[in-house]
């Protein structure tokens, strides 16, 4: 089928500026796009279903770029804690109940959520991540670039002081290894699903797994998605395994991992040296503003490395951290915490926040040759969004299309009104197709009652900030 979808604001990313066209049209069949121009220049030839785009802004799916969309059945259980704490104290106390289930049932809520706000594309990061394409992302029909964590930290470290090295496990790292080079093997060419290498950080694998990590995605022709210079946590595992004057970045640089293959989430620990380096030597980065700030209180240094000329995506990490998986919304605090630390209203305006949460996303995933903006011979990853909703109203052209900041700063992300990606219309005038979101949200809401009493007793004797001002009527 060929479909067309007229009339309508269309925000193409071609070009220096956005590549706004006021009165477009955009039409695709197979699952790729055919057609990006004027609604004047459309003959439409062929065209069997006509979407009327007035009142809406039509633009490239979003992208996020780094998510643990498993974790989202424990959404709020742990947030306005002391960074130190809300790992041990607070999410862990209450995730050590989970079940392999939980993580699918958790996974199929946050990428419903995702899709409803316009994300078509995940940068899924989990263990038994296999699973999560199978059950959720193929069923859903959902682009994603996927990573199965490579982690060789042992159970032994419950003792453990901050500054007491962990000790790690070769053969753990091995057997997931390999599973990340079966899966790379059955999705080899696939058009939804990409896959990558996850050392989950520097700190948790041995050098040596580090260097077969290397040796493999370089075989592979892939990339290594990595958890890098993320927190005080890690920074002292580093000094006690590699020395007191060492760091993350340095630690890399001599296995030489600083490259055009690593891409690097986080990087709230880097020196402003080190983001150069990182940058000159053509290292991706993403950010995850919301989870960031409401875990370590910290800006990560999105505007830093897009200033310095770097590739940079945004990603919504895990929804015990910021709450939800909207990328609108990460595209907002990305805008908003830059322009309070730099006391700057100027940094990291709308528009570039905009090709952040679209192309830069594709681009550090590897998928900007076929995703991240409108152009002929793309796929069809496009979503349309009503500017006829009362918060993103008005809607003007002259002298200037309000409708770039009014997305960024004004958009809940539930304007979204269709999604399709790889031509495959996924929700239609705000309904999925194919997809029982009510059957998954009462699910999830009764896992999460049974789960949150489980843990409810091991929730109290962790002792976290929390447990205190539950007591005091505020939770």
């Amino acid at each position: 089928m060929r479909t067309a979808i007229i009339n309508t604001k269309l925000l193409t990313f071609q070009g220096n500026g956005l590549g706004i066209i006021e009165d477009g049209t955009v039409s695709f069949s197979h699952g790729k796009i055919d057609f990006v121009g004027k609604s004047n220049d459309f003959k439409g030839e062929g065209v069997e279903h006509i979407i009327d785009g007035k009142n809406h802004v039509t633009m490239p799916g979003l992208v996020n770029a780094h998510t643990h969309t498993s974790s989202t059945i424990l959404r709020g259980g742990a947030q306005d804690v002391p960074e130190i704490e809300w790992m041990n104290k607070a999410i862990g106390p209450i995730a050590k109940h989970l079940k392999k289930e939980d993580g699918i049932l958790g996974s199929k809520l946050g990428v419903i959520e995702g899709l409803r706000s316009g994300i078509t594309t995940f940068g899924e990061y989990t263990s038994d991540v296999g699973r999560l394409i199978e059950e959720v992302y193929a069923p859903f029909d959902v682009r994603v670039t996927a990573t199965e964590t490579i982690n060789e930290v042992t159970s032994n470290k419950e003792n453990l002081g901050p500054k007491d090295v962990y000790e790690l496990d070769r053969d753990k790292g091995r057997k997931s290894l390999k599973v990340t080079d079966r899966l790379y093997d059955k999705y080899d060419g696939n058009d939804l699903v990409k896959i990558m290498y996850e050392p989950q950080a520097l700190d948790m694998v041995t050098e040596d797994t580090l260097k077969q990590i290397k040796e493999h995605a370089e075989k592979r022709s892939t990339k290594i998605h990595m958890h890098v210079a993320q927190g005080e946590r890690e920074r002292l595992q580093i000094k006690g395994r590699y020395g007191r004057d060492t760091t993350t970045i340095k630690v890399l640089k001599e296995f030489n991992l600083l490259n055009e293959k690593l891409l690097a989430a986080h990087c709230h620990g880097t020196t402003q040296e080190e983001k150069e380096i990182m940058v000159e030597n053509n290292v991706d980065m993403v950010g995850c503003p919301s989870s960031i700030a409401m875990i370590d209180g910290i800006v990560p240094p999105v505007s830093e490395f897009l200033e310095l000329g770097g590739n940079v995506g945004l990603g919504t990490d895990q929804a015990p951290g910021p709450g939800t998986h909207n990328m609108f919304r990460e595209m907002r605090t990305a805008s908003i915490l830059t322009k309070t630390k730099y006391k700057d209203p100027t940094k990291l305006p709308a528009w570039d926040a905009l090709k952040l949460g679209c192309i830069g996303g594709a681009k550090v995933l590897d998928w900007d040759g076929k995703i991240g903006s409108l152009e002929k011979g793309k796929s069809a990853d496009i979503i349309t969004v009503d500017l006829s909703k009362v918060n993103l109203t008005p809607s003007v052209d002259v002298p200037f299309h309000n409708f770039i900041p009014n997305l960024v700063y004004s958009s809940s992300g539930f304007e979204v009104d269709n999604v399709f990606i790889a031509g495959k219309h996924i929700m239609r005038d705000g309904k999925f197709i194919n997809i029982n979101e009510r059957k998954v949200v009462e699910e999830a809401q009764n896992r999460a009652d049974a789960l949150f009493k489980e843990a409810a007793d091991d929730w109290e004797e962790a002792g976290s900030y929390l447990v205190n001002m539950t007591r005091k009527g505020l939770l």
